[in-house]
C-alpha cells in the first residue's frame, strides 16, 4: 500500500501530462487492498488510452471518443489484473496512434522528463513519460515504432512483439496488419513479467498463434548485422552512441539491406489506407459523444457525420483518412496499394533472411528528441520512422535499449524470436539503468 502512496506523491499533478485519465488515489488504493486481502501482492501499470479498460475513460487521444467508457477489458488488461496489477491511469498518446513525436494528442502532448523541452515519441508518448518521470512500467501498442520511439527517447526498455504474440482484443484499432500491444518498463525484468503474462493465444483474437519462448541466449555467441545505410541516416550523436556501445559485441557484420529503402512509403500507403477503413465507424452516434456536444440533427444523415468529425477529429488525423481514401480509389488503389503489398513482400522477405541466422542491430531512432514544434512538415515526421517500420511491415519482434539519455538501441530477431531480444536488453541494461530511487526508498 505504502508503494502506491508514494506513486501518487510522485505524480502530484502530472508535470510531465503524461495521463489523459488518471484514477482517484481512493479508488486505486482500494482495488490494491481488496487484492492484498486475497493474498495477491498488488502491482502498479499504466495503460495506454487506445486500450478497452472496463469503467475507465478510452479516448484514443482524441474528441471524438472524450466520453467514452468501455463495458468491457482488453484481453491483455483482464489477464493483467488477474495476475494483480493495479491500473494507475490511461496514458497520453497521438489521437488513433498517428504521430511519430506525441505532438498530436487533443489533450495536449507528453513531456519528456529527461528535458521538458523536448518531446517524448509517439505514439505511446504517456507511457514513455509514466516509465522514465515516474518509474512505471505500462501497455501500449506499436504500428510503426509507436512503443520503441518513446523508449528511446525517454530512455527506458520496450518489447515490440511478434505479430500474432499477444492478443489486439480491445485494442482501438489503427492499422490491424502492423500493430501489436507491446510493453515498456524502467527494467527488463519488469517488461518481461508483463510480457509473459500478455502474451499467448486468444479465441478472440484469431491473428494470435502462440506464447514465444523466452529462452536465454549467450550474447557474445550471437551474430549480428549492422544495416550499414542505416547509420547514414542518422544524426552524428545518435551515430557515435551506437558506435560506442557495439564495440562491447562480438561477431558483427555491416552490410546493406535494402528494405530500408523500401519500407517507409509502403508502410504508410498501408496504414493510410487501413486507418481510413477503421475510421469510419466513428460518426457521432456510437462511442460516446454525449447530445449537447453533438450538432443538431438535420435531415442528410451524411452532413451531420461530416460535421462530428470535422469537429472532433484533428487535422492530423482528417489528413491521414483523406489520404488513405484516396489511395484505396478507383484510380490509386493498382498504383499504390497493390505495389506497397509487393514492397512489403520484399521487405519481409529480405528481413526474415537476415534474421534466420543473425540478430539485427541499428539505432532506434535517427535523431534525438526534437524539442516541440520543431519538426513540423509530415515529410519531416515520416522520415524519422525509417528505421522502426521496417519490422512492423515483416512482423517479427523488436526491443529497444536505452544506450545513452534520448538515444536508444533497437534489436530485431526472427518471428518469435522474443528469447534472443530479451537476453540483449539484459545484456544492455548492464551498461545503462534506469534509476527509479524515488520508489525504491519506500518499497
Amino acid at each position: 500500500m505504502e508503494l502506491f502512496e508514494k506513486i501518487y506523491d510522485i505524480i502530484g499533478d502530472d508535470s510531465f501530462n503524461a495521463f489523459i485519465t488518471l484514477r482517484p488515489k481512493e479508488e486505486v488504493l482500494k482495488e490494491a487492498k481488496e487484492l492484498l486481502e486475497r493474498g495477491i501482492e498488488p502491482k502498479p501499470i499504466t495503460v495506454k488510452d487506445n486500450i478497452a479498460t472496463k469503467g475507465i475513460r478510452t479516448t484514443a487521444g482524441s474528441k471524438i471518443l472524450q466520453a467514452y467508457v468501455p463495458v468491457f477489458d482488453a484481453t491483455t488488461v483482464r489477464k493483467l489484473k488477474e495476475k494483480g496489477y493495479v491500473i494507475i491511469g490511461k496514458t497520453n498518446m497521438d489521437e488513433f496512434g498517428m504521430g511519430t513525436t506525441g505532438e498530436n494528442s487533443a489533450y495536449g502532448p507528453a513531456k519528456n522528463p529527461l528535458d521538458t523541452s523536448k518531446v517524448t515519441g509517439g505514439s505511446s508518448s504517456g507511457a514513455g513519460a509514466a516509465a522514465r518521470g515516474y518509474c512505471l512500467p505500462g501497455i501500449g501498442s506499436d504500428t510503426g515504432g509507436s512503443i520503441r520511439a518513446p523508449a528511446a527517447w525517454c530512455s527506458v526498455f520496450s518489447l515490440k512483439p511478434t505479430y500474432g504474440a499477444v492478443s489486439r482484443y480491445g485494442l482501438i484499432p489503427y492499422a490491424d496488419s502492423l500493430e501489436q500491444i507491446s510493453p515498456i518498463a524502467p527494467s527488463v525484468s519488469q517488461l518481461v513479467e508483463i510480457f509473459e503474462i500478455i502474451s499467448g493465444k486468444d479465441p478472440r483474437d484469431h491473428t494470435t498463434v502462440k506464447k514465444p519462448d523466452l529462452k536465454e541466449f549467450d550474447v557474445e555467441k550471437l551474430r549480428f548485422v549492422v544495416p550499414e545505410n542505416a547509420l547514414e541516416l542518422v544524426d552524428p550523436e545518435v551515430r557515435n552512441a551506437f558506435n560506442s556501445f557495439i564495440r562491447k559485441l562480438k561477431n558483427v557484420e555491416y552490410k546493406k539491406v535494402k528494405a530500408l529503402e523500401k519500407a517507409l512509403p509502403a508502410y504508410y500507403v498501408i496504414a493510410l489506407a487501413e486507418a481510413s477503413s477503421n475510421l469510419a465507424r466513428y460518426d457521432g452516434i456510437r462511442y460516446g459523444l454525449p447530445e449537447e456536444l453533438l450538432p443538431e440533427v438535420t435531415e442528410n444523415f451524411y452532413d451531420f457525420i461530416a460535421e462530428v468529425r470535422g469537429k472532433y477529429f484533428g487535422w492530423e488525423v482528417k489528413r491521414r483518412i483523406a489520404m488513405g481514401a484516396t489511395v484505396l480509389s478507383a484510380g490509386y488503389s493498382e498504383e499504390l496499394y497493390l505495389r506497397a503489398l509487393k514492397a512489403r513482400k520484399a521487405v519481409y522477405e529480405e528481413l526474415n533472411e537476415i534474421v534466420r541466422e543473425s540478430v539485427l542491430i541499428m539505432p532506434t531512432m535517427p535523431v534525438t528528441p526534437p524539442s516541440f514544434g520543431a519538426k513540423s512538415s509530415p515529410k519531416e515526421l515520416f522520415a524519422m520512422d525509417v528505421l522502426t517500420v521496417p519490422v512492423n511491415l515483416a512482423g517479427l519482434p523488436a526491443g529497444n535499449a536505452p544506450i545513452a539519455d534520448g538515444i536508444g538501441i533497437q534489436v530485431v530477431a526472427e518471428r518469435w524470436g522474443e528469447g534472443k531480444i530479451v537476453s540483449f536488453l539484459r545484456f544492455a541494461e548492464e551498461y545503462y539503468r534506469v534509476s527509479c530511487q524515488k520508489l525504491e526508498a519506500r518499497t
